[in-house]
């Protein structure tokens, strides 16, 4: 029995996976032979480089588990850090570099724009067609299974039998295809019709490889080539940049790659930045994205902004140590998933340095508390917020005390947004001391685990 596979890659724990199954099967299986395969044939030692720094970062006993890579490949460019005003202006950068770079001669096919979900690809959609550059969104539907791909194919069908080899294989794909919408240049537009413009486009690129490597095929033989492609899910390659999530861009790889919205809140996602694994696997998924370049990486972040004006969203505490400092910025401290290694006096049990939304630095004792800056909105359950009111009030009268010296809003904010399994959790909430974990604990986490029953009672 042989088993391959990198614990630094598990980025899929949603649908079962664990880097446990290859991390312990020395131990279970006792005898096994470890190959630890570190040389790195992809990616330049500057690329190689950064992505080793990245996992160094990561709490002790996920350093122990990953595996060192060694670059093959001769030097290349610095990876590029940029930080933007906004989205808006980050999606008009990433446009205007990736057009540089196509303009330097580097195909279209061998460029990536990755984001950590999916509704990031507006923006760049449309600045990148502003820009010129054609694209194609991946993760979507699978190619042979699009409806414009199974129309034209059945076109295509049926212009075989008709086919007297009057004109070039190339030329007679393209008449059918302009029936289904092909045009020699792709939709100004972005969105839907530039997708199915592009799928088109494919089949037509694909007619010329036909036609290049056996000189005087026909339609039929390219509906073979498609038949046998279909079979094995072998897609052609749709021309374009490639426009995809870093779950979708996991196996592949670019000479060029835009990592974007690397942020606080995006990265790690804010519904993970307060679970130590969630955080860790936040960590793997960006490892996975600087991963992809061959040669040339950027990464970037738009700094979002209140209606004051004030700077809402911080680059990622992924980056903290490896990205160059900005104009006026302090030494940052390590974030989430780990000590914060300041050396300072602490500032109370559980208070938050950071929004956990947004990553701004918090100095209001209140939204330390909540560990939410005032202008990020709640990531509670308001079901559960209410039940733990419903609780308090209740409790409060029962003892004839004001429901605040039970727990103040604050706290129950804070309780609701963690949402956690046990005392331990609990006792890591600002407001919960020890003297109220004892008194009221246990009845908190059983609100927690049916917040419907409070109602009933």
């Amino acid at each position: 029995m042989c088993v391959v596979g990198d614990a630094s890659q598990t980025i899929y724990s949603f649908a079962g996976a664990t880097p446990a199954h290859l991390l312990e099967f020395p131990r279970r299986h006792t005898g096994a032979t470890v190959v630890r395969l570190v040389r790195d044939y992809r990616s330049t030692p500057q690329v190689v480089a950064l992505a080793n720094r990245l996992l160094d970062r990561a709490p002790a006993e996920a350093v122990r588990a990953r595996v060192e890579l060694v670059a093959q490949r001769p030097s290349g460019p610095d990876p590029v850090f940029t930080s933007y005003d906004d989205d808006v202006a980050e999606a008009a950068g990433v446009a205007a570099a990736v057009r540089r770079r196509l303009d330097a001669g580097t195909p279209a096919s061998e460029v990536a724009v990755l984001f950590r979900t999916n509704g990031q690809s507006e923006p760049l959609e449309q600045a990148l067609s502003e820009a010129g550059v054609g694209y194609q969104l991946r993760g979507g539907e699978k190619f042979f299974f699009r409806a414009e791909v199974r129309q034209a194919v059945l076109l295509l069908r049926g212009a075989a039998r008709s086919d007297d080899g009057s004109s070039p294989l190339g030329e007679a794909v393209r008449d059918v295809l302009a029936t289904s919408g092909w045009t020699p240049e792709p939709p100004a537009a972005a969105g839907a019709a530039r997708d199915r413009w592009a799928s088109l486009q494919a089949l037509a690129a694909l007619a010329d490889d036909v036609d290049a490597a056996r000189p005087g095929a026909r339609v039929a033989d390219l509906v073979t080539e498609i038949d046998e492609r279909t079979a094995a899910q072998h897609a052609p390659t749709v021309q374009g940049v490639t426009l995809a999530s870093f779950h979708a861009a996991k196996g592949l790889e670019w000479d060029a790659v835009w990592l974007v919205g690397v942020s606080e809140g995006l990265l790690p996602i804010s519904f993970s930045a307060d679970d130590p694994e969630k955080v860790e696997e936040e960590r793997r998924l960006l490892y996975v994205g600087i991963t992809r370049a061959r040669e040339h990486l950027s990464l970037s972040w738009g700094r979002a902004r209140t209606p004051g004006g004030r700077a809402s969203r911080s680059p990622s505490r992924f980056l903290d140590g490896l990205r160059p400092r900005e104009a006026g910025e302090r030494e940052p401290g390590r974030r989430g998933g780990a000590s914060s290694g300041s050396g300072g006096r602490k500032k109370g049990p559980g208070l938050a340095r950071t929004c956990r939304g947004c990553g701004t630095a918090l100095s209001d004792p209140a939204e330390r508390k909540v560990g939410r800056c005032a202008t990020c909105p709640p990531t509670y359950d308001e079901g559960v917020f209410e039940a733990l009111r419903t609780w308090r009030s209740a409790t409060a009268s029962e003892a004839k005390v004001p429901a605040y010296v039970v727990f103040t809003d604050a706290t129950l904010v804070a309780i609701a947004e963690s949402g956690p399994a046990d005392t331990a959790g609990l006792a890591r909430i600002a407001g919960v001391g020890p003297a109220k974990l004892e008194r009221y604990g246990e009845a908190v986490l059983a609100v927690l685990a049916d917040p419907s029953a409070v109602s009933r009672d």
